[in-house]
């Protein structure tokens, strides 16, 4: 009961605090036999947040076991499906408890529940895989073995692609991949346990791979980013039979590869356009405007619509503003106030976010009820969600306008300097072309 609760809560925050949630390959997740879910973790809790609203499955989590010292914490954990696993650098004293929590795995198994593994066994915010634990393998074979290798176990890979999970209003790409048959590891196990493992938790890796964006070398890390606010929509134009989502993921991967492949081969090209790219880029944020208005010629505003939505959408702009601007205020400044790890900016950003948005909601709704009826008070809470999401959406909508106001001002007074930052824009992404047609020759080459 509470679990659905949690998800019920989470669902709408989640769907609250990110822009956009695509999940991809929905269609590979079993109805009706185990599984175990394994994802990368960019983000703490927030990853287990996210897929358990997400995944149509009801989930049992695996969790650091040092969380769980509480007695209380302990109760609440248990509720919400979580499994302590200890880890040796955390929890020497506690690692004996691991085969117990083996057996608690294989029974959820048998009983044909999904286990959520994530077999990095750490979260960090960035753009790679970290080495996978053999946990995962274990836990499948060891189930497999116990019955016989009929239980038709199998491993799910997930690769989670947040634009930037600590980011109110970002975007995230869920890349459900393919069941992965634990049986078809049968042989190699009952030969030698710790090569089918192995060979396992390579597969596991490999299929986590395929699903994220990967960027070994960190220093590339900003100068990837920078191509891809400027380059991905001329590549999209070029490519328009996925879904948005799924194109930039498959366009960041192509990005990356370029870029890697120059930095070993010719790092003075990227060197030079490096220098190039970022003055551009500097220019656009010394004038306060974007590239997107730059690409898009934005010199034009639809007045009329814009009035008749900001003008009859001032009232539940209001409304949802006043009940929701201490609350959102105090989510805020958690993160400035408090030290947190940064892969748990966003986690913390969320759950929070959620506990404060309820209690603020609650106190509310106890007032309306004092000076009227209970009534009033349902009807009061029901509109305070929608209300507080047309009111995110009223301010997007107004410092979007005011940012094309303010591009049109500079347009009208210096419109040769617009006109040379549309040129430059379009000598570096004639230059990009070039590059890709480059590297597509050299990998055409090698294949």
């Amino acid at each position: 009961m509470l679990y659905k609760l949690f998800l019920w809560l989470f669902r709408l925050t989640a769907n609250a605090y990110f822009r956009s949630i695509y999940i991809k390959g929905k269609e590979n997740i079993p109805k009706d036999k185990p599984v175990i879910f394994a994802a990368n973790h960019p983000s703490s809790f927030m990853d287990p947040i996210l897929l358990g609203v997400h995944l149509n499955r009801s989930l049992y989590f695996l969790a650091r076991g040092d969380i769980f010292k509480n007695k209380m914490v302990r109760k609440l954990f248990d509720k919400l499906h979580m499994i302590p696993v200890y880890k040796p650098d955390l929890s020497p004293d506690q690692v004996h408890k691991n085969e117990m929590i083996f057996e608690k795995c294989y029974e959820y198994l048998e009983r044909n529940k999904a286990v959520m593994i994530f077999p990095e066994g750490i979260s960090k915010t960035e753009r790679r895989l970290r080495p996978i634990k053999t946990g995962i393998a274990r836990i499948a074979l060891g189930a497999e073995e116990k019955n016989n290798f009929n239980l038709d176990l199998c491993i799910v890979p997930i690769g989670l692609n947040y634009s930037n999970p600590h980011y109110f209003k970002s975007d995230v790409f869920v890349n459900i991949g393919a069941p992965i048959s634990v049986s078809e590891y049968q042989q190699d196990f009952l030969k030698d346990p710790k090569e089918g493992v192995l060979q396992l938790t390579d597969r596991v890796k490999s299929e986590l791979e395929k699903r994220i964006v990967i960027i070994e070398d960190e220093q590339l890390e900003k100068l990837i980013r920078q191509i891809e606010i400027l380059y991905r929509s001329k590549l999209r134009e070029q490519n328009k039979q996925q879904e948005k989502a799924t194109q930039d993921f498959y366009l960041s991967q192509d990005i990356v590869e370029a870029v890697q492949y120059y930095a070993k081969n010719h790092p003075e090209i990227l060197q030079d356009f490096e220098q190039k790219i970022s003055v551009y880029l500097k220019r656009l944020k010394r004038l306060k405007i974007r590239d997107t208005q730059i690409r898009n010629s934005e010199t034009s505003l639809p007045v009329f619509l814009r009035l008749l939505y900001f003008t009859f959408g001032f009232p539940l702009f209001l409304f949802g503003l006043i009940t929701n601007i201490i609350p959102f205020k105090i989510v805020e400044l958690i993160p400035s106030k408090v030290t947190i790890r940064e892969d748990f900016v966003g986690a913390v950003k969320m759950a929070t976010g959620m506990l404060i948005f309820l209690i603020t909601y609650l106190v509310e709704a106890s007032i309306i009820a004092y000076f009227t009826n209970f009534l009033w008070a349902i009807l009061f809470i029901l509109s305070l969600y929608p209300a507080g999401l047309f009111t995110v959406d009223y301010f997007k909508k107004y410092y979007r306008v005011r940012g094309t106001i303010k591009y049109l001002r500079i347009f009208m007074k210096k419109g040769d300097l617009i006109a040379n930052l549309k040129t430059t824009r379009q000598e570096l992404v004639d230059e990009l072309e070039m590059r890709k047609e480059d590297f597509i020759k050299v990998r055409t080459s090698l294949i």
